[in-house]
């Protein structure tokens, strides 16, 4: 069961490792992320996707980031939410990082304005190969910390200081 978070919503629950059970919840500042697709995709798909939930000086924020696979399409599916409220990010995204080092820091902006200028530093980082000559995937994916700025869609500047989250690039043949 979910239970009001401030302005959000907390991930409330519980998981058994070895006997042992923890739990989690608005105590120890749980966040729930939605992953939803569209359920038809390219034989050929790249896409960038980042998130991060927490408070920041007192409020609620929420990132999802994504690219590559919307890229000049006019839909993304960028966006924030602050304090219970999503601002819609309609810019594709501008994603950097070295794919020689995945543990290096990666760079996430909007080109046409201030609206992202994110910095994530990895902390943990997981690569994933698979292929089966047509059929083929493969992911790369980050643990770490946002840093940076973002932008209301009231022109609020929110400064965002090693926000915990996720980033990854996938690559899929299916």
């Amino acid at each position: 069961m979910n239970e009001n978070f401030g302005t959000g919503w907390a991930a409330t629950g519980a998981a058994v490792l070895d006997g042992a059970t923890y739990s989690f919840g608005p105590a120890n500042h749980a966040y729930g992320v939605l992953d939803y697709g569209r359920g038809v995709w390219p034989y050929r798909t790249t896409w960038n996707w980042g998130a991060a939930n927490g408070t920041q000086n007192g409020r609620l924020i929420g990132l999802n980031l994504g690219g590559q696979w919307t890229d000049g399409t006019g839909a993304t599916e960028n966006g924030l939410c602050i304090d219970g409220r999503l601002h819609k990010i309609s810019e594709d995204l501008e994603w950097r990082y070295d794919r020689s080092n995945w543990e290096r820091r990666w760079h996430i902006r909007t080109p046409g304005s201030d609206r992202v200028a994110l910095t994530f530093t990895p902390m943990i980082v997981e690569s994933n190969h698979l292929n089966l000559l047509l059929l083929g995937t493969e992911l790369h994916w980050a643990l770490g910390r946002f840093s940076g700025a973002v932008v209301s869609d009231q022109g609020e500047r929110i400064v965002i200081d090693a926000l915990l989250g996720w980033a990854e690039e996938h690559c899929a043949r299916w």
